[in-house]
């Protein structure tokens, strides 16, 4: 059986509340292997008290990468685009750089980093994490994913950036769309690849200001809160 338990769950926004006070993260277990996958700088736990055997960063943001304003102390190898490393003030002691769509194993997780379209200066990618038979996606911050058709399909668990449910945060940059896609969006790709168990992580304002009313509305999706456990 793999677990996996959101440790944080609120964007990078002032606002929080009991539910939703640590930057979104994802503790994964399978068996007794561990990754984390994004640390950033509001967090309730240390590296030290996780003792994952790797960490995964999707982006260089704030939320998302610690290491961009800390000089942190990490023994596990973190994994991360080249892009991701050379934003960074610090770098991760033990930093093992991906290509999109480049396949690794780590244990017994199977990991696809794939790109997506959210931030032209820090770009970013999610994760298709394979174990056990089944899979999911994790892409706590986007507009896009580039190659929807060949990563949703199949796909058991989509976990999405849940910064909006109507509200526009997209614009465009240097001839790219940038921000993040409304929950609605994205629950329109995985209606059209098939891909039934939706969590939203990565709260925003709106979001979290809606969130009895959303959950009220929508009972087939799960808006994720700190300390969330399902089981795959």
């Amino acid at each position: 059986m793999t677990r996996l338990t959101f440790l944080g769950t609120k964007g990078e926004i002032e606002e929080f509340t009991e539910r939703h006070m640590y930057h979104s993260s994802l503790l994964v277990e399978s068996g007794t292997f561990k990754i984390v996958v994004d640390y950033g700088k509001l967090r309730k736990y240390g590296l030290d008290e996780l003792c994952p055997d790797a960490v995964l960063i999707t982006h260089a943001h704030p939320d998302h990468y610690a290491w961009l304003y800390e000089d942190l102390a990490a023994e596990m190898p973190v994994y991360l685009t080249q892009e991701s490393l050379e934003c960074g003030k610090f770098r991760p002691g033990r930093a093992i750089t991906i290509e999109p769509g480049v396949e690794f194993r780590l244990g017994p997780l199977q990991v696809l980093p794939y790109r997506v379209l959210h931030s032209t200066r820090c770009p970013a990618v999610g994760y298709k994490i394979g174990t056990e038979g089944k899979s999911f996606v994790y892409n706590p911050d986007l507009v896009d994913i580039l190659d929807k058709d060949s990563i949703l399909p199949g796909t058991d668990l989509y976990i999405g950036d849940g910064s909006s449910i109507k509200a526009n945060l997209v614009r465009r940059h240097a001839g790219t769309v940038i921000g993040h896609a409304r929950i609605a969006t994205q629950l329109n790709w995985c209606r059209r690849s098939g891909v039934s168990r939706v969590i939203f992580t990565h709260l925003g304002k709106e979001t979290i200001s809606l969130e009895a009313r959303f959950v009220e509305d929508h009972p087939e999706v799960v808006l994720a809160y700190d300390g969330l456990q399902v089981d795959m």
